[in-house]
């Protein structure tokens, strides 16, 4: 059950981030109801393993699950769609809004419920990993560590798919010591390896792609080559890329890392006048296209933490 479980899982995933993946790059945007189909098929896939989920004891086999572990839904589901609801803050004026505050208040008090009724069992512990990490996803994507709205979206729904680490009978390639597993789901758990791994994918795959790119065009310099390329100047508006180039104290520099907020318009008006014809320029790169390699990644490899242990 566990192998057709992480197999749905990895294959309904995959199907939505490669759709994802086309839209993203295409426009770099992704369709809300892309990320809201997939939680939601993450919440039904849990319930079905939760469902049938059973412990062999002496006496027989019994539920790992009873209905009061049902109560982690609300706080994932809580989480998940608040993401959606275009709402007034919850703090605003020097005042507290009490209806965006008050499906919060329900999340909270059935987490402590949960965990007045069982106790720190690793099933609890496992199941509240879920909304645990959606929430340090959004403090990543506000202390801009996940900079795109869709590439949060995608990890608060890619949490709720991957609850639990996928079990294959050969895979990952590192295995997971023995004894561990409970501790790395609720410590480290399988959506954030996928951000680890995409991150160290695109940190990777980014620069060396640029730098063969730029040596086969005969566009060199270090360490820009590693960062951007070069583009005519007029291509600029109608690509996905920032300016690396601009003209300070009258002179044209270059910016290794452009600000994402600046009026890229004046900013190319004023290199024109300049006669500048041909820029360094760095791409706005599909996040979502490496953090489906991250899925694979991880499922193939898996964690490479857990050879620390």
């Amino acid at each position: 059950m566990d192998l057709i479980l992480s197999a749905t899982r990895l294959g309904i995933a995959l199907a939505f981030m490669l759709a994802a993946c086309v839209t993203d790059w295409r426009t770099r945007k992704v369709p809300n109801r892309i990320w809201i189909l997939l939680g939601i098929a993450g919440m039904a896939l849990l319930a079905v393993q939760m469902l049938l989920s059973e412990t062999d004891n002496f006496l027989g086999a019994e539920r790992t699950y009873g209905p009061i572990h049902f109560l982690v839904f609300v706080p994932i589901a809580v989480i998940f769609m608040d993401t959606f609801w275009d709402r007034e803050p919850i703090y605003e004026n020097g005042k507290l809004n009490p209806l965006p505050l008050l499906p919060y208040t329900v999340a909270l008090v059935c987490t402590l419920v949960l965990l007045l009724a069982e106790g720190p069992t690793p099933e609890v512990g496992q199941l509240l990993s879920v909304p645990a990490v959606m929430c340090v996803f959004i403090m990543f994507y506000y202390l801009g560590i996940v900079r795109g709205g869709a590439d949060a979206k995608a990890l608060l729904a890619l949490s709720i798919v991957f609850p639990f680490y996928p079990v294959f009978e050969s895979l990952p390639l590192i295995g997971y010591p023995e004894g561990t597993a409970d501790m790395l789901q609720m410590t480290f758990p399988f959506a954030f390896l996928i951000l680890m791994n995409a991150a160290v994918l695109h940190a990777v795959s980014g620069p060396a792609v640029r730098f063969f790119r730029n040596l086969a065009r005969g566009d060199r310099g270090f360490p820009e080559m590693f960062l951007g390329y070069r583009m005519d100047i007029g291509d600029v508006p109608k690509s996905f890329v920032w300016p690396m180039e601009a003209v300070r104290d009258g002179e044209i520099v270059l910016i290794l890392f452009p600000s994402r907020s600046g009026d890229v318009g004046r900013e190319l008006a004023m290199l024109r006048e300049k006669g500048a014809s041909r820029i360094w320029v760095t791409p706005k790169d599909p996040f979502i296209i490496p953090m489906t390699a991250g899925i694979i990644f991880s499922v193939v490899v898996g964690n490479m933490v857990a050879l620390l242990f």
